[in-house]
């Protein structure tokens, strides 16, 4: 019996290739057809399906799945149907390592990027070998040489891949936080939160478990995890009198760090519990962090003109990191929000809006955004069609020492490939570069 690969983007030609690496036989499908995809399985090699259904599964002893595929897609369901195995390229990864290499895994609704960069600077700084892979990174099974090289992976994880992932067994596993999020992928919020806690799954009394004590999920999970369970922000291990402690040892304090905001010194913590267990000392955590900046995208003042700062946060594709973000600034923000729809909730945003002057609704969650808080909040709302209208409305409304900030709590599949991408076309149109779009609509 054949492993069927199914969707061929990043994630799905690695894991082919890890397979044919180890002679093992390999099929492989894509529920879309195109050139792009015929050159790849032309290149690849393998026999493979396009516009691919159930058929697909014919021959197919298990299935790995890109993260991308919703479990409602009829191939998934049909193997479910069947009791054909489905599982994560990551967990296809795992598998294929086997025993040996010690893992920190970090997932969460928001900051795991951070978090995973943070412990890649410290452990750098510390001379630990390591490899990092996952969500935001690498695929996982595109490296497998070098992590057993390595012997230590830092792994990003996202809901995802911990939804067809058993067991995991991670020497290291944080959750930073659970906030309704991916609701168009996951069937409920209840669900996305059991494949959060997956993270801990396997663990035992030699592991580490880490989570926040302001998120109300890992919070109370934590008292039946088998691993030591390390609760940040509380106890010795927290934020104090504008320093920061791990297990009551001071490794800096909030004005030394390049990064702002309550929540990225709290994924400083995180970063620093995970990195000292691995071996890393106070020294290496504190000379890490000092000298950590912040990756593009995720509060990057990308201009300053007129005495307005303009804010990259195109990362924030929540509303939970929407709100962490506002609560970073105390000057009056012109909030641009919205992009492609994932149907989540913006109350968690609703307390931040007294910091802000106006806020510019765009893209094709704009509408619905705009009627939400039209009905709950008193201040000025705009809505436009398109991210440029936004950049060129808030820029209009904006006075010195204000910021106008791109926080869009929204992913940004409308308009753009990527949040990358978003967050580059914003600092384009923020230089003057606007593109045609329709007339602003004011409305309210």
């Amino acid at each position: 019996m054949s492993t069927l690969i199914y969707g061929l983007g990043e994630s799905g030609v690695a894991a082919i290739r890890a397979l044919l690496d180890r002679g093992e036989p390999v099929t492989a499908a894509d529920a879309n057809d195109s050139d792009g995809l015929r050159e790849t399985l032309k290149k690849l090699g393998v026999e493979g399906r396009l516009g691919a259904g159930p058929e697909a599964l014919e021959g197919a002893g298990r299935v790995v799945v890109s993260p991308g595929i919703r479990p409602r897609d009829a191939v998934l369901l049909a193997a479910g149907e069947r009791g054909i195995p489905v599982l994560s390229e990551v967990a296809l990864g795992l598998e294929l390592l086997g025993p040996g290499v010690r893992t920190i895994a970090v997932t969460g609704t928001n900051g795991k990027t951070t978090v995973v960069d943070m412990i890649r600077t410290i452990l750098e700084k510390a001379g630990i070998p390591h490899a990092v892979a996952g969500n935001s990174w690498r695929a996982m099974t595109g490296c497998l040489d070098e992590i057993q090289r390595a012997g230590l992976l830092v792994l990003e994880v996202s809901s995802f891949q911990l939804h067809y992932m058993n067991e995991p067994g991670f020497e290291v596993a944080a959750l930073l936080n659970a906030r309704p999020d991916h609701l168009n992928w996951h069937a409920s919020f209840e669900e996305y939160v059991a494949d959060k806690l997956r993270v801990f799954e396997g663990q035992g009394h030699d592991d580490l478990a880490l989570v926040s004590a302001v998120d109300p999920v890992g919070r109370d999970a934590a008292d039946e995890f088998a691993a030591e369970a390390l609760v940040v922000g509380e106890g010795d291990t927290e934020i104090r009198d504008g320093r920061l402690f791990l297990r009551g040892a001071e490794i800096a304090s909030e004005d030394e760090m390049r990064f702002a905001g309550v929540h990225n010194h709290e994924n400083a913590l995180f970063a620093a519990a995970a990195a000292e267990w691995v071996g890393a000392s106070l020294e290496d955590i504190r000379a890490g962090l000092l000298g950590y900046r912040l990756k593009p995208h995720r509060m990057e003042i990308v201009a300053e003109r007129g005495g307005v700062l303009f804010v990259d946060d195109s990362k924030a594709t929540n509303p939970a990191a929407v709100a962490a973000t506002l609560s970073s600034f105390y000057r009056p923000v012109i909030l641009i929000l919205g992009g492609s729809e994932k149907h989540t909730d913006f109350a968690e945003v609703l307390p931040l809006l007294d910091r802000c002057r106006a806020v510019v609704c765009q893209g094709e969650a704009g509408p619905r955004i705009f009627d939400y808080l039209r009905e709950r909040w008193d201040g000025a709302v705009i809505v436009t069609s398109e991210l440029s209208e936004a950049v060129e409305e808030a820029d209009r409304l904006a006075r010195s020492g204000d910021v106008v900030l791109l926080s869009p709590g929204c992913a940004s599949f409308d308009q753009f490939p990527g949040y990358e991408e978003r967050g580059r076309a914003f600092t384009r149109y923020v230089s003057g570069e606007f593109v045609a779009g329709h007339v602003s609509e004011r409305r309210g």
